[in-house]
């Protein structure tokens, strides 16, 4: 199972020709969180003119990959993750850090991310 970040599902959403192909050729089923649904249907809402042929679209992309949630046991593990991290000086963003306990949660460890710079300190991720 490869994880799909945020911004690879907006490149896609919006039609990015080299995305498509790279997620068409993925030989693993796709996956992405519920953090990742978030930030992409708060980035459609919260647009200044909402567009709904965007958010059916993000929602029909959505229906054809498996969502894994955000549970208590991701709540200790992105905050062990986070403080790890803080304590070598190497802090990223709490959401990065949600979507990786919950893929590491579910004994997965492959992103597909533009966002390397954040993914690459947790030791555990692997980035495709």
């Amino acid at each position: 199972m490869i994880f799909i970040d945020s911004d690879f599902i907006i490149d896609y959403l919006r039609g990015d020709e080299n995305t498509i192909k790279i997620i068409n050729n993925l030989k693993e089923d796709i996956a992405t969180t519920e953090v990742n649904v978030f930030e992409i249907m708060y980035g459609l809402h919260i647009k200044q003119s909402i567009n709904q042929d965007q958010i059916d679209s993000a929602k029909e992309f959505f229906n054809t990959l498996t969502i894994f949630p955000f549970n208590s046991n991701c709540g200790e593990k992105s905050a062990k993750i986070l403080t790890k991290l803080i304590k070598e000086g190497k802090e990223i963003e709490q959401n990065d850090c949600f979507i990786a306990s919950i893929i590491l949660e579910n004994r997965f460890n492959k992103i597909l991310t533009n966002n390397k710079k954040h993914f690459e300190r947790i030791e555990e991720i692997k980035l495709i």
